[in-house]
């Protein structure tokens, strides 16, 4: 029988412990081979009416790098990035050093607790990564990201996009779990931010699913900067 992690322990711990490594390892080959992202190419083409102004780019999720990394040559902007995996954070790091991509940074952290200064970005994304919080500590990881986001800045959010709200084992490992529902609209909500953008497609392929369970989503949200 599989042991399962210590209660005391929260999904972000275990992940910080060993669980983002061997997320890293499962998908490392994968993500070098490709050299495009459907969902880095829907936020270009939606915030590139405002491309002069955003500068900062900050990437909660962010593997090694290599999306933020696609996001920020877009932009011509600097790059920020967080991941429980060490092995991503110091492969990212150690690839841009080579290639003198200075402008790009990782740190090994999580959504609830961003080492980044209040209002220090102009772009925060959620790169796939909210349906894996725990549920005592959402509310942390949502107000962490409004913390560093500037008024008027854009917040991306790529995540599961289910037709109801719901709770699942981690396949990958016995005793986490995912939780998969709308996350823009913990944002939402409260009047202070719009959704601009919406796209839905598949987890597994670049078009829509009519598998709710497989179906994923890019929201993009402006962060208004008089709500009231």
């Amino acid at each position: 029988m599989p042991l399962l992690p210590p209660a005391s322990d929260s999904q972000s711990q275990v992940f910080l412990d060993s669980e983002g490594d061997n997320w890293f390892a499962r998908n490392k080959a994968a993500i070098g081979a490709r050299n495009s992202f459907h969902e880095t190419e829907i936020i270009k083409r939606v915030l590139e009416f405002d491309r002069d102004n955003i500068n900062t780019v900050l990437e909660i999720g962010c593997g090694n790098g290599a999306k933020l990394d696609d996001i920020c040559r877009f932009f011509k902007a600097e790059g920020s990035g967080v991941d429980p995996s060490s092995a991503a954070v110091n492969s990212g790091n150690e690839s841009f050093a080579e290639q003198h991509k200075t402008t790009l940074k990782l740190h090994i952290a999580t959504a609830s607790a961003l080492p980044f200064a209040d209002a220090s970005f102009d772009l925060v994304y959620f790169g796939f990564c909210l349906y894996l919080v725990d549920r005592d500590e959402i509310y942390k990881a949502v107000s962490e990201a409004d913390r560093v986001l500037r008024n008027g800045g854009f917040l991306a959010i790529l995540d599961f996009d289910p037709m109801q709200r719901h709770k699942r084992p981690y396949h990958h490992k016995p005793g986490l779990f995912s939780y998969k529902t709308s996350y823009a609209d913990f944002f939402t909500a409260g009047g202070h931010y719009y959704l601009v953008a919406k796209d839905s497609f598949s987890h597994s392929a670049d078009h829509f699913s009519t598998d709710s369970d497989e179906r994923v989503s890019l929201s993009i949200l402006y962060k208004e900067t008089d709500p009231y």
